[in-house]
């Protein structure tokens, strides 16, 4: 019986096959590039505003879109558009195809296109707290243009793995990388200090008693950096008599702001710790943090702003940080839904 319709299974196979190949062959892909700027804006006339093409000519590509591939891809109501289930797959799916042509535009052509999100690698170690400040100052010079998503990495090598097979756009790390085909510049230097508790401080007659006597925090991940640590301590004949170890920065500081350890921490002059006494060797633990991406993405508006914000040095602070109207102007918000802020 089964070799008897066999040959039936793979007509009706074929068959499906050549009839989802002709249905893909008919998608218009204007109408398919007006859906994704529809759904993107979740609206019919800021997609057409976005597209400059009016919206009965915008409603009726939707319309034929669906037409062709057999499925509702909008709910309609009085109050607007929202994507069906099939409608939100297929914007997933067409999100990243008009992402990628927005780059393609850009490397090219002398275009900025943006449209794009941006996904930031950054090492994980000791220096975090000043990479996802460098990232978040980036924000602001790239808002504009996209968002901007950031990834934790675990090691070096894993940032340039990932560079290069495009899973990142670009990456901050506390090394340069030796690959011809990254590119690597400062972003800033930083000196590792020692804290503890002020109570803690105030009960010891020298820095060096403090680092001998109550425990020691050192990372247990980053092995480099416990060992230029660990040498510092040994040139100035300090030897903690207790060490322990984390994963969690947060977790150490509480513990350090209780005064039950000593940690180092990179200084940051935009934070504050109140509830810390920071201290340091004469010969300052001096670390260095640098900006990687790949060469041939320099076309990029992505990495043109990144190249901008690496010439501050993590020392100017863009002009709008605080500024609560930037991301308003930047996701061109419409007036009806804002307060009105005028006298």
């Amino acid at each position: 019986m089964f070799i008897q319709r066999a040959p039936f299974l793979v007509f009706s196979a074929n068959l499906r096959l050549n009839n989802s190949m002709k249905r893909l062959k008919d998608v218009n892909w204007n109408h398919l590039y007006s859906f994704y700027e529809v759904a993107r804006a979740q609206s019919l006339k800021d997609g057409a505003q976005r597209l400059g093409v009016a919206s009965p000519t915008i409603s009726a590509q939707l319309k034929k879109l669906e037409e062709v591939l057999e499925m509702q891809l909008f709910h309609r109501s009085s109050k607007g558009l929202s994507l069906t289930v099939e409608g939100q797959q297929v914007f997933d799916r067409t999100k990243g195809i008009f992402e990628e042509g927005s780059k393609l535009l850009e490397l090219f052509t002398d275009e900025v296109v943006g449209g794009y999100p941006v996904t930031i690698g950054i090492e994980d170690t000791v220096s975090f707290d000043l990479a996802t400040e460098f990232a978040s100052q980036y924000w602001d010079m790239y808002a504009e243009f996209g968002t901007v998503n950031t990834i934790r990495q675990s090691e070096h090598a894993v940032i340039v793995d990932n560079l290069i097979k495009g899973n990142i756009d670009w990456a901050i790390s506390v090394r340069p990388s030796s690959r011809k085909a990254i590119v690597s510049e400062e972003i800033g230097s930083f000196d590792l200090v020692f804290c503890c508790a002020k109570e803690l401080w105030d009960r010891f007659k020298s820095f060096d008693a403090v680092l001998e006597n109550i425990p020691f925090v050192e990372s247990s991940w980053d092995k480099r950096l416990n060992r230029a640590i660990m040498q510092s301590l040994r040139k100035n004949g300090i030897v903690p008599r207790e060490k322990i170890f984390s994963d969690h920065l947060d977790y150490v500081t509480k513990l350090c702001e209780r005064g039950r350890c000593v940690m180092f921490l990179p200084k940051n002059p935009l934070k504050e710790y109140p509830d810390l006494k920071f201290f340091e060797m004469d010969e300052p633990i001096r670390m260095r943090l640098y900006a990687l991406w790949k060469k041939e993405d320099e076309g990029l508006v992505s990495i043109r702003k990144l190249k901008d914000l690496v010439q501050t040095q993590l020392t100017v602070l863009p002009n709008r940080y605080q500024d609560i109207e930037l991301q308003i102007d930047a996701s061109d918000v419409d007036d009806i839904h804002l307060e009105d802020t005028e006298d």
